[in-house]
């Protein structure tokens, strides 16, 4: 009877050994394999391959509780373990994908925000510009009229002759209206002329260069020094009387630019004359060269 307990408790001992054998390295790194799967990014995006990896585990545990460390067990749990690796790999790709899709997304959203930005701004460059077209054009019809009215006012005025020549406008007052001979002071009827001159110029916007003449009769210097007198004087006058300082300059050539032969009265009557140049370009000096020939012998 002790004999028979003895045996009894041995296979007792015996299934108690077994059933408390320590797991297969295979069936441990299912277990691991499994809670990494299950716990990674993106598990609940491959739920199909979590749920089949769990299935093959659960056999893999059920084996090992019925036979322990046997062949099948370990079998079993080597592939629960790579079916929870390619689980996890899948949520992996799953969220990469997703990533993937949302910076499209983002980028496509950037395109299309900067392409509006870009379609904006051309909108209102394209509008700047044909408002400055605009302005443009009603400055130029502005000046065109005011010129306009320039010309039809100066035509009025007796005593001077206008042309154009590289220049600018070239109005042209005789010597013998304004001064006296060998004189550099205004004569009073030059005066009302003058004043004519000023109330055609004060809307033009142009600068003015008075550019005094001379015939060839005296010494080159005493020419000279008259011919600047004389467009001083002239320049002192249209000030004076309401056109800005800025806007007017004078400078005297003697008799280096004659318009016809000084060998005759009436070509040295022509030659002595004073000339006021509107320049070309609004709001600039006198940047052109003065034209005419180079200067002639006194006969």
């Amino acid at each position: 009877m002790k004999a028979l307990t003895m045996t009894a408790g041995a296979v007792i001992a015996c299934m108690i050994a077994g059933c408390a054998s320590k797991p297969p390295n295979e069936l441990k790194n299912a277990r691991a394999a499994y809670h990494d799967a299950s716990q990674a990014p993106g598990a609940n995006m491959a739920q199909t391959d979590i749920y089949d990896a769990k299935k093959s585990l659960d056999r893999a545990e059920l084996a090992f509780t019925e036979d322990g460390d046997a062949e099948e067990t370990r079998d079993l749990a080597y592939v629960a373990e790579r079916k929870a690796v390619i689980a996890k790999a899948r949520a992996s790709t799953a969220v990469a994908m997703q990533q993937k899709q949302i910076a499209m997304q983002d980028a496509q959203q950037w395109r299309e925000q900067q392409a509006t930005a870009m379609r904006q701004q051309l909108g209102q460059t394209k509008e700047q510009l044909e408002k400055s077209q605009q302005q443009l054009e009603s400055e130029r019809q502005a000046r065109v009229a005011a010129e306009q009215r320039t010309s039809d006012a100066l035509t009025r005025i007796k005593g001077m002759t206008a042309k154009q020549d590289p220049r600018g406008l070239v109005l042209t007052l005789s010597g013998s209206v304004l001064f006296a001979t060998g004189k550099s002071e205004l004569m009073a009827g030059a005066q009302k002329r003058l004043d004519d001159v000023v109330n055609a110029l004060k809307e033009d916007p142009r600068s003015i260069t008075i550019v005094g003449h001379t015939d060839s009769v005296g010494s080159d210097e005493k020419n000279m020094q008259l011919s600047q007198k004389r467009a001083d004087a002239v320049r002192a006058y249209l000030t004076t009387h309401g056109l800005p300082e800025n806007r007017v300059t004078s400078e005297g050539v003697g008799e280096t630019q004659p318009m016809a032969d000084n060998k005759t009265a009436e070509g040295r009557a022509n030659n002595r004359r004073v000339e006021i140049i509107l320049t070309a370009t609004p709001g600039g000096g006198s940047q052109q060269p003065m034209p005419g020939g180079a200067p002639q012998q006194k006969p």
